[in-house]
């Protein structure tokens, strides 16, 4: 099971959406001169949009594959301006790196819109709606075969 970072970036109106974008970008893929970022740069449209329309208020945007998860919201309006509950600490390492995906969440009406625009630049960043999980986020599903039962009698004897 990997490690679960989140981070929460500072939106509007302290940062325009390309601003906010751009900031989620240096924290996922730090090094200017990746593959990661061209693919991100690339889905800048897309993303731009779900954050204008803060659809990631309250659902992350997910990166996973490259070691850690990564879940990244953003705040808005006063929460943004007095960043009580920001956190734009650079993560220990990037999620980007090797075989990494990314989920983004948008309005239920924009994610057709939105998956049809990012296939045409990527295949590893998808769209989907804002209330739903990511595909391999159910934590039952992570456990698969491997998950583990405890005997509640036997560990509740004393």
């Amino acid at each position: 099971m990997s490690t679960i970072i989140a981070r929460r970036v500072a939106s509007t109106p302290t940062r325009t959406a390309t601003e906010t974008w751009a900031k989620i970008v240096e924290l996922v893929a730090p090094d200017p001169n990746s593959p990661a970022r061209k693919e991100l740069a690339a889905a800048g449209g897309v993303v731009r949009s779900s954050i204008s329309s803060e659809a990631i208020r309250d659902s992350a945007i997910v990166v996973w594959g490259g070691g850690l998860r990564v879940r990244i919201y953003c705040l808005f309006d006063e929460d943004a301006i007095t960043k009580d509950d920001a956190n734009e600490d650079p993560l220990p390492k990037s999620p980007t790196e090797g075989d990494w995906k990314m989920s983004i969440p948008c309005l239920p009406e924009d994610v057709a819109w939105s998956n049809t625009n990012l296939a045409s630049a990527t295949n590893r960043i998808r769209a989907r709606r804002m209330d739903e999980d990511v595909e391999d986020e159910n934590p039952k599903a992570a456990m698969g075969a491997s998950s583990m039962s405890i005997n509640l009698a036997e560990f509740l004897k004393s």
